[in-house]
């Protein structure tokens, strides 16, 4: 079945942004190709793809950050070959990033209005802070923010953060406001409360944008869908063809199998590779945790956030120190005093933030994947440049690393 913004469920209402046509390329990468796109007054869009589909690289474009290679953007009726970013913000475009943008230091005011906040007392240029949390009051009422304008943003849960970020695009009279994964550290009551703020945008007329991995949310609060695989448009789904299955056919070119019966899809299971018994973490030191991960299997360890699955992580990765209990590795104790200790006997981590603890910015691709393990990378104790690329153009290939070299950093 085929899908187009012409579908049954998509509001027939004129669009005031459309993208047609647009591309961009860096070396070695097609990050878009082609793509097009129309945002009509108050609708919810949830745009979904794998990593690397070209979500970002469309979000640069709208925002003015990066210049299209061909294509044209039209608003409100004019075409541009490009937006830069003064006329991204001055067409109504906002953007709430997934790593956000506030100064924890600043009340909830000085965040919204920062930089351009009301003055008084004439040529000494003195903020006024009366009239900005004036000005800032109604705006945290529409997005039904529980706190007050004078609030330090220190005390704020991510979720209240965020209400901040959709108050500032708010302020800026916000047309279309974008949500670069907003959920993906809220628990679950946070989650909803904001997937409601969506929802009373939607109400004023304002477009949303939604970004999601979770496609349960996106299935929630969609409209329609617009799905990129490999920079191009797969397809578009109205609200009465939004689900699971759908997005993920349009994300990865293919149905998923379906799960064959218990019976017939079961296979004796492994021995226990790792055992974890009355392990206690600095989280929750008085609740010890027990639990055995078997050879060939994949567990998925699942909790709120702040439920402990990170402490328990970085103790079977050896960067915490178990207050209690006992772990072993193919039924020998195992005692990690490091992280080192943990890659000696083939335990990895992949941190939750990538960018924070995962990866060194400062280095290429190659150096990245080889850090981990240099000494297999070593000559006469010296790294070997040659030897990391090998490994690194592997990986690249293995796992469809998108860049135009492994020496890119």
């Amino acid at each position: 079945m085929n899908y187009s913004d012409a579908s049954i469920g998509v509001s027939t209402t004129a669009p005031f942004l459309s993208l047609e046509g647009v591309r961009k390329t860096y070396p070695g990468v097609v990050a878009l190709d082609g793509f097009s796109m129309e945002v009509r007054p108050g609708e919810v869009i949830g745009l979904v793809g794998e990593n690397g589909a070209g979500k970002s690289t469309l979000m640069k474009i709208l925002g003015g950050v990066t210049t299209p290679d061909t294509g044209t953007i039209t608003v409100d009726g004019v075409a541009h070959d490009r937006l830069t970013v003064e006329a991204s913000i001055g067409s109504g475009i906002a953007f709430v990033h997934q790593e956000l943008n506030l100064f924890e230091n600043l009340d909830v005011a000085a965040n919204i209005f920062f930089g351009r906040e009301p003055l008084r007392a004439g040529p000494l240029r003195l903020v006024d802070r009366a009239r900005l949390r004036t000005l800032a009051a109604p705006l945290l009422k529409r997005v039904g923010a529980n706190f007050s304008a004078d609030t330090p943003v220190s005390t704020l849960s991510l979720a209240q953060q965020q209400m901040v970020e959709i108050a500032k695009a708010l302020s800026i009279e916000a047309r279309l406001v974008i949500l670069d994964e907003p959920t993906s550290s809220l628990p679950l009551a946070e989650t909803d409360k904001l997937l409601d703020v969506i929802r009373a945008l939607k109400a004023e007329g304002i477009s949303v944008i939604f970004i999601s991995h979770r496609l349960h949310e996106v299935e929630r609060v969609a409209d329609r869908v617009v799905v990129l695989r490999d920079g191009k448009l797969a397809g578009t789904l109205p609200k009465s063809a939004v689900n699971h299955d759908q997005m993920v056919k349009l994300m990865i070119g293919r149905m998923l199998k379906q799960r064959e019966k218990a019976a017939e899809s079961a296979r004796p299971p492994g021995t226990v590779a790792l055992s974890a018994k009355a392990i206690r973490t600095s989280a929750y030191p008085d609740r010890p945790v027990d639990l055995g991960v078997r050879q060939g299997e994949i567990l998925g360890l699942a909790g709120l956030v702040g439920s402990g699955r990170t402490e328990l992580a970085r103790v079977f990765f050896g960067i915490e120190t178990s207050l209690g209990g006992a772990l072993q590795l193919d039924g020998k104790d195992l005692v990690l005093g490091s992280a080192a200790d943990a890659v000696a006997n083939g335990i990895f981590l992949v941190p939750e933030d990538r960018k924070l603890t995962g990866i060194l910015l400062d280095l290429s691709i190659a150096q990245n994947i080889s850090l981990p393990n240099l000494p297999a990378h070593a000559q006469r104790f010296l790294v070997s440049a040659g030897a990391e690329a090998v490994t690194a153009e592997k990986q690249k290939r293995n796992l469809g690393i998108k860049a135009p070299s492994v020496a890119t950093r």
